[in-house]
């Protein structure tokens, strides 16, 4: 039985190393030279890997999900498709061509789906499984400038608070890249890079928006009786 549920473990496993993606976040600019970005497809499995490339608009509903839409018209991908030899690279251009003049930035996902690869062979049932990567990709004027404001926050959990926040400014915020700093009367706890990434369960704030998210704080520091500064 152990080496049923191995070789099963195995098998699944298997396809999370058919290729890479780099890199998973990019910053262009609406117009001229900054205007496009590369991304290289590794494939690092022994068979040739076809992928298709598409973008798509990164938007949030009003429980702070992300949604994800379909968008065949503000970049030139070159390929769209393509298959990648064993053990090679391929590049991938995007190129911006949308609204040349942005009061804002935009965000999207560039995505690079595997074509369904056929297990078939292996276990007779024709089960079908793909990788996909989903890359952040923002387009951003130039002199934008994002604006973060702490619009309150409370008490949810014992170890648990939820922070209401305003993106005033032109710019998108990722949270989970800014410094979390909470104070009370005696001690400070920070918060930053992986940390806080594995206790913030909202990681992205869209210019000229609001959100709640989540953190997880050590009970010592309690919501009411504690300030909080978010540093980007």
């Amino acid at each position: 039985m152990r080496y049923i549920i191995f070789f099963l473990f195995s098998l699944i496993s298997l396809p999370i190393f058919a290729f890479q993606v780099q890199p998973m976040v990019s910053e262009i600019q609406p117009t001229g030279s900054q205007s496009q970005k590369t991304i290289r497809v590794f494939n690092n499995s022994d068979k040739p890997l076809t992928v298709e490339v598409f973008a798509l608009d990164l938007l949030f509903s009003e429980n702070g999900k992300e949604e994800l839409r379909p968008n065949d018209d503000d970049f030139l991908i070159i390929p769209l498709t393509t298959i990648i030899p064993a053990g090679k690279t391929q590049s991938v251009i995007i190129r911006y061509i949308g609204e040349p003049i942005l009061s804002e930035s935009k965000s999207y996902r560039i995505a690079i789906n595997q074509v369904t690869v056929d297990l078939g062979e292996l276990d007779g049932s024709g089960i079908g499984m793909a990788l996909s990567f989903k890359t952040l990709l923002n387009v951003v004027p130039n002199n934008a400038k994002a604006n973060l404001l702490i619009k309150n926050k409370e008490q949810v959990g014992k170890d648990t608070w939820k922070v209401s926040l305003e993106n005033t400014g032109n710019k998108f915020i990722r949270l989970s890249q800014a410094k979390w700093v909470v104070k009370n009367k005696d001690q400070i706890y920070i918060l930053e890079g992986q940390k806080l990434s594995n206790v913030l369960d909202g990681k992205f704030l869209l210019p000229n928006s609001s959100r709640e998210v989540f953190i997880k704080i050590p009970s010592a520091f309690d919501a009411k009786k504690s300030n909080l500064e978010v540093v980007l």
